[in-house]
């Protein structure tokens, strides 16, 4: 195991070598032992982002660790010194504890559950299962219970004890922070579950990871506990008369990320021979949507949206929306969707709190709204010609508060009381329509939506229906709501729909999410709320906002959803770190800014402009989730969102790709770490050279490989620092030499505006598809003092760019190119077409 040390000193570099330290590290029997350090005088910098005020040099160290009688874990800790001087302990000078190094088994398949876990109950159902023919790196167990049915109003109920997992040095859960969503939990080498979970999964100390997950069917809610022993529980709750069977997944694997597939590759099989009381939806819009649909060639999910909610607030009107709309006209803030959220509807109770008003008809506010929904939209669409889509908020029952007894849709629809439990206010009880006439409810509701020229969205309070107190309410109601709400989704707005409040389990494991996989990136994707809000005025929130939405996309990446990391306001004292957080998460970018307060700067980071005039938010393909899920919030590090972008390679050369690295110092402090290659998604250990750029810095490292030891940079962030970090494959060109294809320098994640590369069999020409306009970057090593000279033409769609629109910045290992494709466009008043550029290389 090869170690590098890296020794910051606010010194001159004739001292760097006089600075010398030991690794101190467990053995066999666990016996201590030291080994040196050796210094590397001729290491380069692998800085790509610093933030100290003062000039300082890096001296860089390593060791190799000996694995030839390894034991299963090492720890770890250092000592250093400036020659002659005293030693210093690094848990002392710095209060770090001793690290640990796991040493995996390869032979995971041997193992038994009963080896994995200490003292399950006998009566427990265990079978040893395929994790799915696609993976080959995990072991399945299925473990199940029965859970006796009803007793009408009370639910049926099973606890048993699945054990207490062997010899583990860390664990990561997910768990039922509030009934409306899950959060992410860590801890070490004992667990207590604050809150049931869906999903714990255990780092041994054989670096194998041991994951459970709870799957919820038909009318069984399933969760994980913990006693007081520390050992794990599997809980059920049953609504069907009917008894029942819970289920948990067990999975024993080499990686956090193949263990979860394996998973959940399993957990389909067993939602999937779960038979559901009511059909699966349809999820073909109707014809009359698609002739009558908007032509949106971008999708639902690449437009900047802009939401009412704490930009305006509910005391919401007609008024304060037109005159939003045209201040972000006047700034210059192109928009593509908006959201009207809470504050529009039709309700009784005027003047008490929201869980106390009841909804009362589908149109408008009258007093809010004179106009009604359709004169809103009509006036909206024509004014703002570049907003392409609008949608409107509601909550699952229809407003927080449920039905009002006494309006409209209480006369047209069988009304229902029903008692609640686990929610965020006292009230217990509430009015809503009957399961019965959920489908009737949401085909009239979103029919007139779409009449009023609304097509779009957002449906809130969706944990209500897991809050609903007797079993026999949700037995009514949980199934026929979901399905009725999702047809009518599909059949009216071409499921362009958020659900927002949602992370009930019979929802995540429902058939839609867990078994319907789009046949492209985009087609019939839920996109779904990915945590709680976005709270501006609260200090404490905006680090673990990132951290928590990271963490639950490492279980919510494998459903059929977009994941929304919520809205954010870019005059803000985190707008840069909250943009970054979004831009990586791969989900939709909504800004809810107040009128006139508006970051420009900010806003174009996040969107590049299309040659209709349009603009275009750029998404990785896929999502963004941390890549360190044992790590707590507590500990103060980095949190790293890693997500990747597909290319298209064209008719030639090979498959290639970008990974982008989203980086977040969760520390109120100044914090420095090394980031590994290997942290990054589909890093080729051999076979290819990479170089990596920061958005923040402009800094560029090059060559970076798995092969050498420069396979890791140095990141030091300040207190609410972020960066983003880009791997490029090098290609090779001619003459040894070799180009990286950068994307849009001035956008966060501007690497997901490349489309398509192809590089043409004789090395003679590449050519790059773009989905947008702005900053073209391309980095080309080996070009010597001069980038032009590296090619004899570079055109965009068939014309030459001018040298105007052409810089040149030269760097220690190679030179950037850029292009300004946006004024080269303007200049030579290009068609609205594909954009391309071409570049011609000299012999």
């Amino acid at each position: 195991v090869d170690l590098m040390l890296c020794i910051e000193l606010e010194k001159t570099d004739e001292e760097a070598e006089s600075w010398e330290a030991i690794l101190w590290h467990s053995g066999v029997n666990g016996k201590w032992t030291e080994l040196p350090f050796k210094h590397l005088a001729d290491a380069a910098d692998l800085s790509i982002h610093t933030v100290s005020n003062q000039k300082s040099i890096c001296s860089y160290h390593s060791c190799t660790l000996s694995t030839a009688s390894r034991p299963a874990q090492i720890q770890f800790t250092l000592r250093f010194r400036a020659r002659n001087q005293t030693w210093q302990w690094a848990k002392d000078a710095f209060r770090e504890q001793d690290g640990e190094i796991c040493f995996q088994d390869p032979s995971f398949e041997r193992h038994s559950l009963q080896s994995c876990c200490q003292n399950p109950d006998i009566a427990l159902n265990i079978t040893h299962t395929s994790g799915g023919s696609e993976n080959t790196a995990a072991t399945v167990w299925e473990i199940s219970d029965t859970v006796p049915g009803a007793e009408d109003p009370n639910s049926g109920y099973t606890a048993r004890r699945i054990g207490l997992p062997r010899a583990f040095s860390h664990w990561f859960a997910l768990v039922r922070h509030s009934t409306a969503w899950i959060a992410p939990r860590q801890g070490q080498n004992e667990i207590r579950l604050d809150e049931e979970a869906i999903l714990c999964s255990f780092l041994r100390k054989d670096g194998l990871h041991l994951l459970f997950l709870a799957v919820t069917t038909e009318d069984v809610l399933t969760v994980l506990k913990t006693n007081d022993h520390g050992e794990l529980l599997m809980a059920g709750k049953n609504d069907s008369l009917r008894i029942g069977r819970c289920v948990v997944i067990a999975a024993l694997g080499i990686t956090l990320e193949d263990t979860m597939a394996a998973a959940v590759a399993r957990a389909r099989n067993v939602v999937r021979r779960s038979e559901p009381p009511l059909p699966t939806i349809r999820t073909e819009a109707s014809e009359e949507v698609k002739n009558n649909s908007i032509n949106d060639s971008q999708g639902w999910f690449n437009g900047l949206t802009y939401c009412t909610w704490n930009a305006l607030g509910q005391d919401l009107d007609q008024g304060k929306i037109y005159n939003a709309l045209q201040v972000l006209l006047e700034h210059g803030i192109t928009i593509t969707n908006l959201l009207i959220d809470d504050g529009w509807q039709s309700l009784d109770h005027a003047g008490a709190n929201q869980f106390e008003k009841g909804w009362m008809d589908f149109e408008a506010s009258e007093i809010g709204f004179p106009d009604k929904l359709s004169g809103l939209v009509a006036t909206i669409r024509h004014i703002h010609p570049t907003i392409r889509h609008v949608g409107v908020w509601h909550g699952i029952f229809g407003y927080w508060g449920g039905f009002s007894p006494d309006g409209g849709l209480a006369r047209t629809y069988s009304l229902r009381p029903v008692n609640k439990e686990r929610d965020y206010c006292d009230r217990k009880s509430f009015t809503v329509v009957d399961g019965k006439d959920a489908a009737r409810l949401y085909e009239d509701f979103y029919g007139f939506l779409q009449r009023s020229g609304i097509d779009s969205a957002k449906a809130d309070t969706r944990y209500l229906l897991d809050c609903l107190s007797s079993s026999e309410d949700r037995r009514n109601m949980i199934r026929r709501y979901n399905n009725a709400w999702q047809e009518a989704s599909a059949k009216y707005l071409s499921m362009r729909v958020i659900s927002c409040m949602a992370m009930i389990p019979q929802l995540l494991f429902s058939p839609e999410l867990l078994l319907k996989r789009a046949t492209n990136r985009d087609q019939q994707r839920l996109t779904m709320r990915n945590s709680d809000d976005f709270f501006p005025e609260v200090e404490s929130s905006h680090l673990w906002h990132v951290f928590w939405n990271a963490h639950n996309a490492i279980f919510t990446q494998h459903l059929n959803i977009i994941a929304d990391w919520d809205m954010f306001q870019t005059t803000h004292d985190y707008s840069s770190f909250h943009a970054a957080a979004r831009c990586v998460s791969g989900g939709p970018i909504c800004i809810s800014d107040y009128p006139g307060k508006h970051n420009l700067t900010v806003i174009k980071k996040l969107v590049a402009n299309l040659p209709d005039g349009s603009s275009m938010i750029l998404r990785p393909s896929v999502m963004g989730r941390s890549v360190q899920s044992y790590t707590a919030h507590r500990e103060e590090r980095f949190c790293k969102v890693a997500a990747f972008h597909d290319i298209s390679c064209g008719e030639h050369g090979p498959w290639i790709g970008t990974a982008i690295m989203g980086v977040f110092n969760m520390s109120t402090q100044t914090h420095v770490e090394f980031l590994p290659l290997t942290d990054f998604l589909n890093f080729k250990r051999s076979g290819i050279e990479y170089a990596l750029r920061s958005h923040v810095t402009g800094n560029i490292i090059v060559p970076l490989s798995g092969a050498s030891t420069r396979s890791l940079v140095k990141l030091e962030l300040g207190h609410k620092g972020y960066d983003i970090l880009t791997l490029y494959p090098l290609l090779p060109l001619l003459g040894g030499r070799q180009i990286a294809v950068l994307g849009l320098l001035g956008q966060m994640t501007g690497a997901a505006a490349v489309a398509e590369v192809d590089v043409e069999a004789d090395d003679r020409v590449i050519s790059i598809r773009l989905k947008a306009l702005g900053s073209f970057g391309l980095f080309i090593r080996g070009a010597g003092h001069h980038a032009n000279p590296v090619f004899a033409t570079i055109t965009l769609c068939g014309t030459s760019i001018t040298d105007a629109f052409q810089t040149v910045e030269h760097t220690t290992n190679g030179v950037l190119l850029k292009l300004d494709l946006e004024g080269t466009w303007r200049e030579l008043s290009l068609a609205d077409q594909e954009i391309v550029v071409e570049a011609r290389i000299r012999e």
